[in-house]
């Protein structure tokens, strides 16, 4: 009752939408199961990197309400953030939003990572972008219902009435006043199609009905989902000639040699789409073993640089950034960290030339406690080669009270700058990082055995061996 009450109270303050609004967006809102917490408003940087800053902070009042006023943002797809549960919303200049934030979804189940969750909006104006979304979206589920059990017993009856469907959608959606919108139905029926039997096109047809006509909507979520679709796994589509150029152009580290080679295949003439499909292969290459890694980040760094388009810059940035940020063989953050069970303060000036396992605890969590006494036999035998951190990672108040490590502890929010950019969702978790300040294994082996059985006391071992041999020869 008291939640009804609320929302009531919000629908009775907001004001009537106007014939003549203003460009700034304004979202209010009740979210109960966070009072008193922090509420964060993150936009998507770009959709290749999936890069999210946050743009706005705020604090859920001691009755539940929120708010956020923003002065002008283009239409859009926004995170809204509190208490590790994420949701999403999108928004338009003009914007008037009244939302409820809750716990769960119904049926759903808590997870210390956090949920997504959804919103339920109130008083949507029917021209609002996410009316329009989720009204599309649910014109679709109900239409797909009445045939969709054809698939496997009548597939052509089932192709006929899919297209019947879409032509539909077209007739009803095409003429929208909303190019946000019109992007967005168009492109999630292309990647439809791609699932769908009926989809008979080849690679190039393909590229012209979806992708040479359209200029790229960089901030458009159904857009790049299947730019992402089409253009991931570029390489297993190139020819072997192509294959090769672009192999000689990572090996001199040019990006421009790269998209000479790219412009031989007929889905990469425009120089825009290739630019921009070049920074997704680079990212995508990064993590397999077909290219040097450092190359592809130097050809990124040029094209972040120098590229003609402002917006490749920016995306060829944060790729880098993504790559780089605590992968192993990349430096770690550094960190002055004041610890609770001594009068140390690590840093990482302080523990060059140590091998460094940390490890990430949440006494709340039984499945954390279950790994302490293999953790403490692996400092027992490995302690004079390896330091050790416990970094106590607090939530709602918990403290770590009956465990006296015999090695350095920390004890920090969850909300603490160093978790925040450790990137730390789940307990326990760890990080090994080498004498030299470099990251050796993110998420790092747990000293009890993982599904392969694997545990990270083989790394202990080497390093041992190591050490020993080095100090044998001194």
């Amino acid at each position: 009752m008291k939640f009804l009450n609320l929302i009531l109270l919000l629908i009775s303050i907001s004001p009537v939408y106007s014939q003549v609004k203003s460009d700034s967006i304004q979202i209010r809102g009740v979210g109960s199961f966070y009072i008193n917490e922090e509420i964060a408003l993150y936009t998507i940087e770009d959709y290749i990197s999936g890069k999210e800053k946050c743009i706005l902070k705020s604090t859920v009042d001691s009755v539940g309400f929120f708010e956020f006023k923003i002065p002008r943002l283009y239409t859009q797809k926004l995170i809204l953030r509190a208490k590790k549960n994420y949701s999403w919303i999108y928004v338009q200049p003009g914007g008037n939003y009244l939302v409820t934030f809750p716990e769960l979804n119904e049926k759903d189940t808590k997870s210390p990572q956090g949920n997504q969750v959804n919103l339920t909006f109130y008083r949507l104006d029917s021209t609002d972008i996410n009316y329009k979304i989720l009204g599309f979206q649910q014109w679709i589920d109900n239409e797909l219902s009445q045939f969709y059990h054809l698939k496997k017993i009548k597939q052509t009856e089932y192709d006929t009435r899919y297209k019947k469907m879409k032509k539909r959608a077209i007739d009803l959606y095409g003429m929208d006043t909303s190019l946000f919108f019109r992007y967005h139905v168009k492109f999630t029926f292309a990647e439809m199609d791609d699932l769908e039997t009926v989809s008979a096109q080849t690679r190039q047809q393909k590229y012209v009905q979806n992708l040479v006509k359209y200029p790229i909507y960089y901030n458009n979520e159904a857009y790049m989902n299947y730019f992402n679709l089409y253009y991931g796994n570029l390489t297993s589509f190139l020819s072997n000639g192509v294959k090769d150029k672009l192999y000689e152009a990572v090996a001199y580290r040019s990006p421009s040699l790269a998209m000479v080679a790219l412009g031989e295949e007929p889905e990469l003439k425009n120089i825009q789409i290739r630019e921009l499909s070049l920074i997704k292969l680079c990212y995508d290459q990064f993590y397999e073993k077909r290219y040097p890694k450092t190359n592809l980040i130097l050809m990124l760094d040029s094209i972040r640089q120098y590229s003609k388009f402002q917006k490749h810059r920016q995306i060829a940035g944060n790729v880098i950034d993504r790559i780089t940020d605590l992968t192993p063989g990349t430096r770690f953050i550094d960190f002055s960290l004041k610890c609770d069970n001594n009068k140390d303060t690590l840093t990482n000036q302080k523990l060059e030339g140590k091998h460094v396992y940390f490890h990430f605890y949440d006494p709340s969590f039984a499945e954390s406690s279950r790994e302490i006494q293999p953790l403490l036999n692996l400092y027992e035998k490995y302690k004079d080669y390896i330091q050790f951190v416990t970094i106590v990672v607090q939530s709602d108040g918990t403290k770590i009270s009956n465990i006296n490590f015999p090695w350095s502890v920390v004890e920090l929010s969850e909300k603490d700058e160093f978790i925040q950019k450790c990137k730390i969702n789940s307990f326990s978790s760890y990080i090994l990082i080498d004498a030299a300040g470099y990251i050796v294994a993110n998420p790092a082996l747990k000293p009890i055995p993982n599904s392969d059985y694997d545990t990270i006391e083989p790394y202990f071992f080497q390093i041992k061996k190591i050490i020993s041999g080095e100090r044998r020869r001194k």
